[in-house]
């Protein structure tokens, strides 16, 4: 089997005292940021790596990218120590600083760090990105995210929300920038996708940054702001260019509004696809949420499912 795809997902342990200290650094203290729903951990990441192995397994590559290096948990290190076959996904983890250029450093705004994802060492043209809250929970395949050398992806057009919110905003100037390459205006209307995954390529990621080196080197900031871009400025310039192929793999969602006892029954779908779990202020039991979601995926995972080191 040809192995050409990355996939990169950005990670962060808050309870790393070396983290804290940077953080407290830039904010005066860190002891918020701990449970701050931008920065809490469920406790899953090493889950995620193993459901990537083990629905993804054509993968080249499974990049994570840290802070540094104290961020870099035992069961990585075991992880990578015991890859020895070529018939498996190889485990790599990418510093910021091995991409990122020190004057934006330390950073702790993943907006930030989506900008420079053309830089990370030994890409493949071909990757896909990915939040620490989406996982492959059934078997997925190549074709789910690139079709005849493109990336899958499906928008629609949506009226714009009249009293938006930071992230609306942002997505919006993103959205409106790339528009211009290809003489469009979205006055009134936004282009909406499913939260999932995302297939890119290289090629046109590097373009699109250097289309756009000034308003992106303008964009960043310690925290979100309206003024930042994000990742969706990459699928947003594919959709536009036509480069894309429209498919999305099977998905399910699972937010504030899902009820806590539908969770397990989500995750045991044989057909799930891939599960965006996701973390934000509306959900007051997000650490029951979490101990569902590792009991539930540990159990599907079996054997492999279980980490070296403990969960938080």
């Amino acid at each position: 089997m040809e192995r050409d795809i990355d996939l990169v997902i950005p990670m962060v342990f808050p309870e790393d005292p070396a983290w804290q200290r940077d953080y407290a650094s830039r904010r005066g203290s860190a002891a918020a940021a701990v449970r701050d729903v931008r920065f809490r951990s469920w406790g899953t990441e090493h889950l995620l790596v193993m459901c990537c192995l083990r629905y993804m397994p054509w993968l080249r590559r499974i990049v994570l990218l840290l802070a540094s290096g104290s961020q870099v948990r035992p069961w990585m290190a075991d992880l990578m120590e015991s890859q020895s076959t070529a018939d498996a996904p190889r485990l790599d983890v990418v510093l910021h600083r091995d991409f990122m250029p020190v004057e934006v450093l330390p950073t702790f705004n993943v907006l930030t760090i989506e900008m420079f994802l053309h830089r990370i060492p030994g890409l493949s043209e071909r990757f896909i990105y990915s939040n620490d809250d989406f996982f492959p929970l059934s078997p997925l395949e190549p074709e789910d995210f690139f079709r005849g050398g493109l990336p899958c992806q499906h928008f629609d057009e949506r009226p714009f929300p009249s009293s938006p919110n930071v992230f609306q905003l942002f997505v919006k100037n993103g959205l409106d920038m790339v528009a211009a390459d290809f003489g469009r205006r979205f006055p009134r209307t936004w282009l909406r996708g499913g939260h999932s995954m995302q297939p890119m390529l290289l090629s046109t990621v590097r373009e699109v940054c250097r289309l756009h080196a000034g308003r992106i080197s303008g964009s960043f900031t310690f925290e979100r702001s309206a003024r930042n871009l994000n990742q969706y400025i990459f699928p947003f310039w594919q959709h536009l260019s036509g480069r894309y192929a429209d498919h999305v793999p099977p998905r399910r969602y699972v937010g504030p509004r899902t009820p806590t006892g539908d969770i397990a029954a989500i995750l045991r779908d044989p057909g799930c696809g891939i599960v965006c779990l996701n973390d934000n202020e509306g959900i007051a039991d997000w650490e029951a949420r979490a101990g569902i979601v590792r009991r539930e995926i540990a159990a599907k995972l079996g054997a492999g499912g279980s980490p070296p080191d403990a969960c938080p």
